[in-house]
């Protein structure tokens, strides 16, 4: 079965764009070695939308072009640079992979290019830049076939559901849906113009933008006081020391930088928690300046705090019970965050308990939202819209 690449949902009112993020959710699925991270790049990319980055360094690319025919000269030479830069700026790349939305033709008449003859003599190039270059690479291809193959799976299914049916799971659809919800609140319900601290934890379960900002804001003071703390006397007077101190800070702020790009595996807000507090006992043995220590330590305990609350918990954690007596303010909370995530872009889904009866749920809700799917493709399709907007889609 072909794909109908013209129903193709626009992303940022770009299909191209749209393909792209596509390849990179059927990438982030593909099969790694246990301890691989996936990494989705912003433009500029260094000619790899996103990767597999393996245990031991290596790494796997993709490549994604939306040529809806053969690439002419100036689309093969797209492709060029792409390799170019993929090949410069990721020298521990075995495997890239470039996503076109057709398959190759392939008719092996004598003296005619076909772009299946093409595609191997692009690849026999690149394998010569890259041979000289001491990298060892594999090309590989995703046309139609491999895309469709992947989108036909059970994982993918509500994937094909959300970039193929353009009305549905629509930024718009999102917003139509909650405030239907709100709507049947009536006049009971009130906006909230203050951020509770409960609403926190809904940052952590959606791993927002906020919720990573406070990690790196954490540790970029940590790292600007720790400077400071390094000068030319200090490191004079204990240099070993502070080398050991040195070696657990990276350490405290590689693992918490890397929470930005840890959209699958999970956090380990322990290591963070204990690397830290290795360092505060470090800072308090080694660090003479009372006041550069003592914010140190400050900010260090912070951290800590941080990877013991329960949004860190909850970044980990697909689902929060939230409970409560009537006229405690749980409607009022879920509107309140749901609308201002949906205002954020973060899909959202809100459904009210008067509006169930007791059948079973799941039956309900794709009712209650006006859909024609089964509960499997409905949160592959949530998972989807929330993917491509780099945070956890949340249903209420």
């Amino acid at each position: 079965m072909s794909i109908n690449w013209q129903n193709l949902r626009p992303w940022n009112g770009s299909q191209n764009l749209a393909f792209e993020e596509l390849c990179c959710q059927l990438a982030s699925y593909e099969k790694a070695p246990r301890g691989s991270v996936f990494i989705r790049k912003a433009p500029p990319d260094a000619g790899v939308e996103c990767y597999w980055k393996l245990p031991n360094g290596d790494e796997w690319g993709w490549q994604a072009k939306f040529f809806l025919s053969p690439p002419n000269n100036h689309q093969w030479s797209q492709l060029d640079e792409s390799v170019k830069k993929a090949l410069e700026k990721h020298p521990r790349l075995t495997s890239y992979t470039i996503c076109l939305p057709i398959d190759r033709q392939d008719p092996r008449i004598k003296k005619q290019k076909w772009s299946m003859d093409k595609w191997n003599d692009h690849v026999d190039k690149w394998q010569s830049w890259a041979r000289r270059k001491g990298i060892s690479i594999e090309f590989k291809y995703w046309g139609e076939h491999e895309i469709w193959e992947r989108l036909s799976r059970g994982e993918h299914r509500g994937r094909r559901f959300f970039w193929f049916n353009k009305e549905l799971f629509s930024q718009q659809w999102f917003k139509n849906r909650v405030e239907e919800a709100v709507a049947d609140v009536g006049s009971g319900y009130t906006e909230l113009n203050v951020k509770l601290p409960i609403a926190r934890l809904f940052d952590g379960l959606g791993r927002t933008p906020d919720f990573y900002t406070r990690v790196k804001d954490l540790c970029g003071k940590i790292r600007t006081i720790y400077n400071k703390a390094c000068s030319r006397r200090a490191l004079g007077v204990a240099k070993d020391e502070f080398q050991s101190l040195q070696e657990v800070i990276n350490q405290v702020l590689s693992t918490a930088d890397s929470t930005e790009n840890a959209e699958i595996a999970l956090i380990d807000w322990q290591r963070i928690d204990k690397s830290a507090q290795k360092c505060i006992n470090l800072a308090r043995d080694y660090i003479q300046n009372k006041l550069i220590r003592n914010e140190l330590i400050r900010n260090l305990v912070k951290l800590k705090d941080f990877a013991r609350s329960k949004e860190a918990h909850l970044s980990n954690v697909p689902a929060l019970l939230l409970v409560g007596g009537p006229g405690t303010g749980k409607t009022h909370l879920f509107c309140d965050v749901a609308k201002r995530r949906i205002s954020s872009g973060f899909p959202t889904v809100l459904l009210l308990g008067g509006h169930f009866n007791k059948d079973e749920p799941w039956s309900q809700i794709i009712k209650l939202l006006g859909l024609s799917c089964t509960k499997e493709e409905f949160l592959e399709a949530l998972e989807a819209a929330a993917q491509a907007r780099g945070v956890q889609g949340l249903l209420f």
